[in-house]
């Protein structure tokens, strides 16, 4: 009797956590989904002996596979050093829930490791627990569908930014590493506003207004002092046209971003100017690629603004319904370099002001993958990478340093892709 009492109990306990679970917890419109990319890979940096090669970006991070995870040190001793790393890009978990047909929320949350490891946006985005963050709030947002015309999308939190070739997630792009076009000349992720208006199936159009227009990944996580503190807010569009089927959509869009990357300013701003495409030219052929102009103007009379300039090549070729591969080919040229504070043309504090690049420089990057679909959601990724970095040699006036050493870095990596 004792035994059948207790058993009545305990199912009559976990009936009315059942209930409870489903009406507080998990009711219609709920979605959770995401995934995880990690790997491995080995890359050599070759400068020549006894002079000062490599240096990191605005990110912290240099080119190559795993570059993004590099935690290594450089100096002029460094002719040739191996590096080996096992990485954590991410896991991330995507969270939506929807009230009635026309408001959504969702959250796009990344875990990682709170180091280098991780890649840039765990060591230094201002994420959940601060810098080094474990956490990072990728995307969080509101979005409400308003009845004008087809119908505008209205969103306000934390959203990708609609611009350029490379996807925030590497999940979803065709390499493993990103060029420095993503890692350094533009922003992926803004908090603001935006309104999005689908005139057709062929022509859609973004329109945002945002904290300024840093290209740091985290609205200036780098550089809260200077990327934060701005007087008035970034403003940013893309125009985009789509054409093809379903799944294998060709898109061709011109993006354009007018913001502020010095602190306490109203003028001297910073403006970029991108065309990204993706062009679907057979069923199992397409070319995508990205070109980026942009330009910081500096706040001392006669000093330099910040020029940089890039241009990136996708190509991607699926073999079967299985295996596929690309070949990427990215440039990109920084045309003033590293300057002193004193004639800075971007808001870092100190003697150690740096170009979004790291140096006066030209880059080129060449990636190679093959990838291998294990099963519906499931893959197996190889690349291998080569990078040259070419520094001036002629460096503005007052620079502490100059690099005058070519950088050749050959790499390899692998990862497994997961998505759920």
């Amino acid at each position: 009797m004792k035994k059948t009492f207790i058993a009545v109990l305990a199912v009559a306990m976990l009936a009315g956590t059942t209930s409870f679970a489903d009406e507080s917890y998990v009711s219609g419109g709920f979605e959770a989904s995401g995934h995880i990319v990690a790997g491995a890979g080995w890359q050599r940096l070759k400068s020549a002996a006894g002079t000062t090669g490599l240096t990191r970006d605005i990110t912290n991070t240099v080119p190559g596979v795993i570059g993004e995870y590099s935690t290594e040190a450089f100096s002029a001793a460094d002719n040739k050093k191996d590096e080996f790393k096992f990485f954590l890009d991410e896991f991330e978990l995507d969270l939506a829930k929807s009230f009635g047909e026309n408001i959504r929320i969702r959250a796009d949350l990344d875990f990682g490791s709170g180091t280098m490891n991780s890649g840039p946006r765990f060591a230094n985005a201002t994420g959940v627990g601060g810098f080094g963050s474990n956490v990072v709030i990728e995307q969080a947002y509101a979005t409400a569908n308003l009845a004008v015309g087809n119908g505008v999308e209205f969103l306000l939190g934390r959203f990708n930014a609609p611009i350029g070739f490379e996807k925030v997630d590497v999940f979803y792009n065709d390499t493993i590493s990103r060029s420095a076009i993503y890692r350094s000349l533009r922003p992926n992720t803004f908090t603001g506003a935006k309104v999005y208006y689908a005139f057709s199936d062929l022509v859609d159009w973004h329109v945002y207004v945002v904290n300024n227009g840093s290209m740091n990944y985290d609205n200036g996580g780098l550089n809260p002092a200077g990327g934060q503190n701005t007087d008035v807010p970034a403003f940013g569009t893309r125009l985009g046209f789509n054409w093809g089927e379903e799944g294998k959509k060709s898109t061709f869009g011109l993006s354009g971003i007018v913001g502020q990357d010095h602190p306490n300013q109203k003028k001297h701003i910073t403006f970029i100017g991108d065309a990204d495409w993706q062009w679907w030219v057979s069923d199992n052929f397409a070319f995508g690629g990205e070109g980026i102009y942009r330009q910081i103007d500096t706040t001392t009379v006669g000093g330099k603004n910040g020029k940089y300039f890039g241009a990136l090549a996708n190509l991607h070729y699926e073999f079967s319904d299985v295996w596929d591969g690309t070949l990427r080919y990215a440039y990109t040229k920084d045309n003033n370099g590293l300057i002193n504070a004193g004639v800075g043309v971007i808001p870092i504090t100190g003697a150690a002001a740096q170009s979004l690049t790291g140096e006066k420089e030209q880059i080129h990057e060449i990636a190679l993958d093959g990838s291998y679909d294990v099963a519906d959601g499931a893959s197996f990724r190889l690349e291998g990478t080569y990078s040259l970095v070419i520094p001036n040699g002629t460096q503005p006036a007052g620079q502490a340093s100059a690099n005058t050493a070519k950088t050749n870095i050959f790499g390899f990596g692998a990862v497994f892709a997961y998505e759920f």
